[in-house]
Order: structure tokens, then C-alpha cells, then sequence
């Protein structure tokens, strides 16, 4: 059993690796800065210390100096640091730092390292266990990197909101460049100004203005087009009044010789520069980036024209039969209330939408005195009114922006227990969306003015409507519905 002081100003911090610890039998103590720790120091014999390296009053560079002075090697230190530059573990390995724990750190990284600090105690660090170790740091680093830009690539093809998509990136980014400032803006593609702009302050999103600094940044990016690094503002004659001291890495995102946006990156005094080699990792996030808004810009351009095709089928329906299209309205609406209930995302809720406004676009094709009929229609009747499901699926065939909009609408009219038209699908078999739309369809069926129907009050038509759970409808998604119109 050891006994082992943690030093961070992080109280989440002191706390995970008191628990980390403290489950190996290991008596652990904290404090919050370098000069508390000096005071249990001076009471006590610890076997090792676990400091943070940025913490105010005495940091851990400083306190393991002077661990050192006073103690030799008898006490084991090892550092954690979240600015785990190439610089920052030379200094604490050349210090007499046992190891450099990076933030955020996992329980096998933490638990290996303090094996290894004690067994070795009172030890110098062997230079061929230090040199495996900084090769090590830097290929997870490098893996980091590699599978930050990955995830960002995945998150810039799915998202098609700018705030997400900013927010994403400058989050992930946190992990691998934490900074004081972080502003990332994206440039409207037809006029001036920002289409985006988003603070981050210490890795959180925060309010405000764009600095003076930040806009010479941002004219010198638009200038000369390339990245920026400053490892040192006060020493630099071209960006000594932009910020006080600290230092800046800034990347424009280049998409056919145009700026297409901009990612500012900065840290105070107080933190490590900004290493060189972080360059690499911003050019490939920027060429990410500009691809990212060109692809956004694409795809809007296609929701503006598929959305003008919508709304003049939508015309021609009206203009046919103002109660299926006045009913599709009504289903649109509560197919989306379901698909919120099941934390669909945005992009899949306007596509559900499309499909409940499209859904009965196939009744174009059906003659008017049988949608307006009154009385109980004929069989033949109802084998031409069927149709609408196979027409309407041939009407959306062209509307490239939702290509399984086919297969949906014809599927809308398909029951659970297999019952349904035209191919007789069971259970979940019939896609989803189409089951969500059966639910939305028959709510509306119950409570509205319906050709041969007498409209329901909403407590009978939710009874009626659990009825046919597992019969005609989902039972899962009747629950669920019913549950969502109970909380209205």
C-alpha cells in the first residue's frame, strides 16, 4: 500500500483519480495548487505525487523542482498536463518527472503509469523508458489527431445546420488544441459578411464580440491565405497589438482560391505555445471545412428546388381536393410530433414531413366523385381508390432528394398484422417511416370530417386508435403517439 498526494485545481479532476487509486488500496491525498501540496509534503512521507502542471499560485513545474531540491528522488513525481506539446514532456522528463499523463486521460493510462512510477521509486528514470515513452505519447497523439479529422469528416457529411456543424467542429478541436480563445467563422458564398460565427472561450461556447486582434487575424487571412503562427505575439513586430502576450495559430478554409471561412486559435501566457506541428493537423481540418460548405451550399441549393417541386404538387392537389390536401397538412404534423418522440434528428424530421405532405399525392389520379363520396364506396370503388398508393409512389420517383420516398408511399397503407395493400407487408417489414405515417394517417381518419366517417371526439378516437395497435397499426409507435398527446 502507497500513499500518494493528487495536486490539480480541478476538482473533477482530484476526485476521478482519487477513485482510480483509492480502488488499488492506495491512501490518497489531495490539494488544490503546489503550495498545498508543499504543506502535506512537509508533513508527511509520500511515496507520489500526481500534479497538474497549470495551476495558479505554484504550478506542478515549479513544485516538482522543488520536490526534487528537498527530496531527491525518493518521491516519485509524475505530471499531468492537457498542453502535451513535444516540449512540455521533455521539460518534465528532464526535470525528474517519473511520466506525463495527458488530459483527458483513461483508467488503464493512469493506473500503468503509477505501477510503474512506484515499483521504479527512489530510481533515476531510465533514458531508454523515457525515450519508449515520448515516442508512445507522440503516436497516440498522432491517432488522436487522425481519428478527431475522421469524426469530423463523418459529422461535416451528416450535418446541414451551420450552428451544429460550427459547434462540432470547434468542440472536437478542443481535444486535440486547447486554447484560451478559439472563433471560428464562415463567410456568406454570395455576399459579405459571416453566414457563422461562433466564441469558444477555454473550450466553452461564450458570448461576445470579435476583438479588435481577431479581426487584423482575419484581414491577414483573407490577405495572404495561408495559416498562421505566432508562438509569440509580444516578440512578433506584425502581431505585438493584437493580444496581450500569448500566442496564435489561425487556418483560412481555401475552397477554389476563395476564403471560405477561418478557425483563430489562442493562448494566453499562462499556457504553452502552440507547437509547429499542429499545422498539419489544421490544414487537413481546413480542406475538410471549405469541402464541408461546399457541400452544405450544394445541398441547400437542392432543398430550395426540390421544395418548389413539393409545393407545386401540393397546388395541383389542392386545386384537386382541398380535403386530402388539407388532411395531409394535419398528418405532417402529427408524424413529426412521433418522430420527435423517437429523437429522430432535424434532417430525418423535414424528410418525414416531405413524405406525410406527399403522402396521398396519388389521389391526383383518382376521380372526383369517389374522393368525395359520402356513402360507403363500391368494391370497385375502393380498388380505384387503392391505386393512389402506386401512382403517387411513380409521381415522387424524380424527387432525387428523397429516394426512398417510392417504397414509403407505397407502403403507407400496408397493416401490422399484414392485412394491408398493395404487398401485404408484416410487422416490421413495412419501413418505419411508413409505419409512423400509417399511425399520423389513421389519427386524422378518426377525428376528422372523413368522407364516410363521422368524426370522433379525441378521447374516444385515442381508445379507437389503441384498438387497432397490433392489428392495423405499430402498438409500439400507438403507444408512444398516445403518450406524446397526453403531454400536450
Amino acid at each position: 500500500m502507497s500513499r500518494i498526494l493528487v495536486v490539480d485545481d480541478d476538482r473533477g479532476i482530484r476526485e476521478s483519480l482519487s477513485l482510480i487509486l483509492g480502488d488499488q488500496n492506495h491512501v490518497i491525498e489531495t490539494a488544490v495548487d503546489g503550495m498545498e501540496a508543499m504543506e502535506r509534503l512537509g508533513q508527511r512521507t509520500f511515496d507520489l505525487v500526481l500534479s497538474d502542471i497549470l495551476m495558479p499560485r505554484m504550478d506542478g513545474m515549479e513544485l516538482l523542482r522543488t520536490i526534487r531540491e528537498r527530496w531527491g528522488t525518493l518521491t516519485s513525481v509524475i505530471l499531468i498536463s492537457a498542453y502535451a506539446t513535444e516540449a512540455t514532456v521533455t521539460e518534465a522528463l528532464d526535470q525528474g518527472a517519473r511520466d506525463l499523463i495527458v488530459k483527458p486521460f483513461d483508467v488503464a493510462t493512469v493506473r500503468e503509469a503509477v505501477d510503474y512510477a512506484l515499483t521504479r521509486n527512489s530510481f533515476p528514470p531510465a533514458p531508454a523508458k523515457i525515450q519508449e515513452r515520448r515516442q508512445d505519447r507522440n503516436l497516440k497523439q498522432r491517432l488522436l489527431e487522425y481519428s478527431v479529422l475522421e469524426e469530423i469528416g463523418m459529422a461535416f457529411s451528416r450535418d446541414q445546420d451551420l450552428t451544429k456543424l460550427g459547434s462540432r467542429l470547434q468542440t472536437m478541436v478542443q481535444q486535440i488544441l486547447k486554447s484560451d480563445r478559439s472563433l471560428l467563422v464562415l463567410y456568406q458564398a454570395d455576399q459579405p459578411g459571416f453566414a457563422f460565427r461562433s466564441l469558444f472561450l477555454r473550450g466553452q461556447p461564450a458570448a461576445g464580440e470579435i476583438s479588435a486582434g481577431e479581426e487584423y487575424v482575419l484581414e491577414w487571412l483573407q490577405r495572404h491565405r495561408r495559416a498562421l503562427y505566432v508562438p509569440d505575439v509580444a516578440r512578433d513586430q506584425d502581431f505585438v497589438d493584437t493580444f496581450a502576450g500569448g500566442s496564435i495559430l489561425a487556418m483560412p478554409f481555401l475552397r477554389n482560391g476563395r476564403v471560405r471561412g477561418a478557425l483563430l486559435l489562442y493562448r494566453g501566457n499562462a499556457a504553452p505555445a502552440f507547437g509547429s506541428e499542429t499545422l498539419q493537423f489544421l490544414g487537413v481540418l481546413g480542406s475538410l471545412a471549405a469541402s464541408a460548405l461546399d457541400h452544405l451550399e450544394l445541398t441547400r441549393e437542392l432543398q430550395r428546388s426540390f421544395h418548389g417541386s413539393v409545393k407545386a404538387l401540393l397546388a395541383t392537389l389542392e386545386a384537386k381536393d382541398a380535403f386530402t390536401f388539407n388532411h395531409s397538412q394535419r398528418v405532417a404534423r402529427y408524424a413529426r410530433r412521433l418522430g420527435q418522440g423517437l429523437k429522430l434528428d432535424e434532417v430525418e424530421l423535414h424528410r418525414l414531413e416531405y413524405l406525410a405532405l406527399l403522402h396521398d399525392i396519388g389521389k391526383i389520379a383518382v376521380p372526383e366523385d369517389i374522393l368525395r363520396q359520402r356513402a360507403k364506396l363500391s368494391d370497385w370503388e375502393q380498388q380505384v381508390l387503392r391505386t393512389h398508393v402506386e401512382v403517387g409512389a411513380n409521381i415522387v420517383k424524380p424527387l432525387g432528394f428523397l429516394p426512398d420516398a417510392p417504397a414509403l408511399i407505397r407502403a403507407h397503407h400496408e397493416w401490422f398484422d399484414g392485412s394491408g395493400y398493395p404487398d401485404r407487408l408484416r410487422g416490421e417489414a413495412i419501413p418505419l417511416f411508413a409505419r409512423l405515417l400509417a399511425v399520423a394517417n389513421a389519427f386524422d381518419r378518426l377525428t376528422s370530417d372523413y368522407p364516410g366517417a363521422t368524426p370522433q371526439p379525441a378521447g374516444q378516437a385515442r381508445e379507437s386508435l389503441r384498438r387497432l395497435a397490433g392489428s392495423e397499426l405499430d402498438p409500439e409507435l400507438v403507444h408512444l403517439f398516445l403518450r406524446l398527446e397526453q403531454l400536450r
